[in-house]
């Protein structure tokens, strides 16, 4: 998804090695994955916000008051990250995503109509199958009931009968919300955990 490079041309050839040597540490690397999660959970950093949920702007269906890429937890759970050496002085740290979905996110994108959306957790997990828009509203079961228009939607519990799910007839765009970026505070962090290994290297030499 994301790559970092550490790399160490400015300091001196050895030390530069070491560098390199201390930063190429699987452990070490999961600080990445630790920000990108931080960054999710308070849904952006320093240098980026995460625009508002579309059910959110809208004020429809049970996401309303739910966060960007937090609706089960999938793609937190499934970030890692992966520590490569390239040259004597130059380690790659790379942040992947084993959701399948994590890149979109990242660049942003756009859903083409027609787009089911579902106005509760029920009608959510069986609307799943139809998979990404445009949706086949047709394979839709009969038993759900769709909402004639957003006013509608937005009702909740006090319309008079109970909704399933809204149709979105327009093309939507789905902005970037980064899941991994380089921000002070991330630098600042990544940058602690080489210099702390750096020193417990340097006093198991004594």
């Amino acid at each position: 998804m994301s790559t970092l490079r550490i790399k160490s041309n400015e300091l001196g050839n050895v030390l530069a090695q070491q560098v390199a040597f201390v930063a190429n540490n699987q452990i070490l690397s999961t600080v990445i994955v630790d920000r990108a999660k931080k960054r999710i959970s308070n849904q952006g950093d320093s240098t980026h916000k995460y625009p508002e949920l579309w059910a959110s702007k809208n004020q429809v269906g049970y996401r309303k008051h739910g966060k960007a890429l937090r609706d089960t937890g999938f793609l937190m759970s499934k970030l890692h990250s992966e520590s490569k050496k390239i040259s004597s002085n130059t380690v790659r740290w790379t942040l992947k995503d084993g959701s399948g979905y994590g890149v979109k996110h990242q660049e942003g994108f756009s859903n083409k109509p027609p787009i089911a959306v579902p106005l509760n957790k029920k009608t959510a997990r069986i609307l799943k199958w139809l998979g990404e828009p445009p949706h086949d509203i047709s394979l839709i079961p009969e038993s759900l009931e769709e909402a004639p228009s957003l006013e509608e939607a937005r009702k909740g519990r006090k319309a008079s009968i109970k909704w399933d799910y809204y149709v979105i007839e327009y093309e939507t765009k789905v902005p970037p919300r980064k899941i991994a970026n380089n921000p002070p505070e991330d630098v600042k962090a990544i940058t602690k955990v080489i210099k702390r290994a750096l020193r417990k290297k340097v006093k198991g030499l004594k």
